[in-house]
């Protein structure tokens, strides 16, 4: 479940450069479009990490494991739900006409900072799950 995690938020980030570039291009439906999808897979993501919360045979007071696990990954999980709220109000924006294709920092913000969240957890899945589960 976790690659299956890793692969659906490298795609939402993927989906997210693709708005990005929709934007820039002036595809406006196409912008759309995509930034929807990336909220469906920031959504399919964090139902995916609470499925394995609920699933996990341990807890954060069992071990070491367990106490660096649900920190480390429930951390990242508030990132991705603050970067999900980013991108809602990105996609408002964007339906509203608030982005032109000379005017658009505020999604370029969420952009970046959705790459961010991407990249903290292909460390995580290296450390937690790969590393730290040998």
């Amino acid at each position: 479940m976790p690659l299956l995690n890793t692969v659906i938020l490298v795609t939402s980030g993927a989906t997210c450069t693709w708005a990005h570039h929709a934007i820039v291009c002036g595809y406006r439906k196409q912008a759309i479009f995509s930034l929807i999808l990336t909220l469906v897979l920031a959504f399919a993501f964090t139902a995916l990490q609470g499925f394995e919360y609920a699933e996990a045979g341990f807890t954060i007071s069992d071990c070491l494991y367990g106490s660096c696990f649900f920190m480390a990954t429930g951390f990242h999980g508030f990132h991705v739900f603050v970067g999900t709220c980013f991108l809602a109000v990105c996609l408002a924006r964007l339906i509203n006409h608030h982005f032109t294709q000379e005017h658009h920092f505020g999604f370029e913000a969420g952009a970046w900072y959705w790459h961010f969240v991407d990249v903290v957890w292909l460390f995580l899945f290296c450390v937690i799950y790969w590393w730290g589960g040998k």
